[in-house]
């Protein structure tokens, strides 16, 4: 009899209309949850998405003469580091993604009708906080957020929020998210979509080193999702450049974790001759990332069809909070508003206590990983048939196909008799130190064992805008 693993993977490349080779490839999986303190299966959840990437590793592999391969995932170590490697970058033996201050613990705020919202008061994101404190007219202070936030209803402030283009999202139950309109629109779909946008001819994979040896790949993502799909595409061998804005360059910690294998160039989009430049290295890519709210990148002349007709058989890679489209599709979020939104954050906890996940990141990384696979999946149809496609994922849909795979049972609850109440290390060997410009780093290695082709970046992360924009 299949393992839970083994059926929930079976099920969900059903659900994904994968296209990969047959072989004898096969995927072993380790341990089951809970991994972490859970209510739900977040180790088997970032074990099956990083097994469909492999999958499709596995496959183009074999498309380029190479031999079938066993591939492994351990649920424990998918979920701790894999579904926090940003956690774990040490420069020199010293953390380099700062303490959170206290202050910031305090995310869910009451409402005048005792609902609980959500708000986005991270300082990465100042702007989105400072521009929160101006639409509410209060201090930073916690109990000031919390005074003007009891003013409002909480479906109310939630809309006016989203007029005025500030970040937060009412609690709701999974029954709530899924009657909504966005709800039931994300619903009816795969938790990740391959739209044919273009024709183009086939182009078949050749014998190469590597499974992604040749492949360009042009990452536009930010904080967080985005560049995870890239570093898993470097991981295998691709050639990616990571395009940041020079006024708007992610934090060192994110440029770190996520740029290993990876170039880094600046483009400022409002600057024609750099957006020309920029075009013109698309046309040479063959994968195209970003994580821009959707319609930002399409308002300057690089949507999913305008690329396909620029380069021809371009796989485009979409990563957004809410889905590509949809009623909420231009509403801007990060990864807690998934598990906030979808009624993972409720399941964790109470309608009048929800609780985040204890990875705290969980769909940036679910979505990057389902991202890879799905552009492992795009190339094969691309070798086999020709054509450009755009594949999108969105962080909402990561929390709810968690909440797909079914809860635990409470026994197995943080504080059940078989839960677990502490967040795991990693183990020794699944950190690596890597010489860098940014000194010696500390970095979670690659989650998935290969056999045949181990995962490894060949270059460290550079910091932001130290290439040109060009390929090599």
């Amino acid at each position: 009899m299949k393992s839970l693993a083994n059926s929930s993977l079976d099920s969900l490349l059903a659900k994904l209309d994968f296209e990969f080779l047959e072989g004898k490839s096969e995927v072993e999986f380790a341990g089951m949850d809970p991994v972490v303190p859970s209510r739900y299966r977040p180790g088997l959840a970032s074990a099956v998405a990083l097994a469909a990437q492999a999958m499709g590793i596995a496959s183009i592999w074999r498309a380029r003469g190479g031999r079938d391969q066993s591939i492994n995932v351990d649920l424990r170590r998918a979920a701790v580091p894999g579904l926090r490697t940003l956690a774990y970058v040490m420069r020199n033996g010293v953390p380099i993604q700062l303490k959170r201050p206290a202050s910031e613990d305090t995310v869910f705020f009451e409402t005048r009708d005792g609902r609980q919202i959500y708000l986005l008061r991270h300082a990465f994101y100042h702007e989105h906080f400072s521009r929160m404190l101006a639409f509410l007219d209060c201090s930073s202070a916690t109990a000031s957020i919390a005074k003007a936030v009891g003013r409002w209803d909480a479906f109310a402030l939630e809309e006016a929020l989203a007029e005025a283009k500030v970040i937060g999202a009412v609690a709701r139950t999974r029954e709530e998210w899924l009657a909504s309109p966005q709800g039931r629109h994300l619903a009816s779909r795969v938790p990740v979509e391959i739209e044919l946008i273009g024709e183009s001819a086939p182009e078949p994979f050749k014998p190469a080193d590597r499974p992604l040896s040749g492949l360009r790949v042009v990452d536009m993502g930010h904080v967080l999702a985005g560049p995870v799909v890239s570093r898993q595409l470097a991981e295998q061998g691709a050639e990616v450049i990571h395009i940041s804005a020079p006024h708007q360059p992610d934090p060192t910690h994110v440029v770190v974790d996520t740029g290993f294998g990876k170039r880094s160039a600046f483009a400022d989009l409002d600057r024609p001759a750099e957006l020309a430049q920029l075009r013109e290295l698309i046309a040479g890519a063959d994968v195209f990332v970003h994580s821009w709210r959707p319609g930002s990148l399409e308002a300057r002349g690089l949507s999913p069809r305008a690329l396909a007709e620029l380069r021809p058989g371009l796989i485009y890679v979409s990563v957004s909070c809410y889905g590509y489209d949809g009623p909420w599709a231009t509403r801007a979020g990060y990864d807690p508003l998934g598990q906030v939104v979808s009624g993972l954050a409720v399941g964790e906890g109470s309608i009048n206590a929800p609780v985040l996940a204890s990875t705290f990141t969980l769909n940036d990384y679910l979505a990057g990983y389902l991202g890879a696979a799905g552009v492992a999946s795009a190339l094969l149809k691309r070798a086999q048939s020709g054509g450009s496609y755009h594949v999108k994922v969105s962080l909402t849909s990561c929390s709810m196909w968690l909440q797909e795979l079914g809860q635990l049972p409470p026994e197995q609850w943080p504080g059940g008799p078989q839960g677990i109440s502490k967040l795991p290390l990693p183990q020794s060997d699944e950190i690596g130190i890597t010489r860098t410009s940014f000194g010696d780093i500390e970095h979670a290695l690659p989650i998935v064992t290969y056999s045949e082709t181990p995962g490894r970046w060949d270059i460290p992360p550079e910091p932001a805008g130290a290439s040109p924009l060009l390929w090599t």
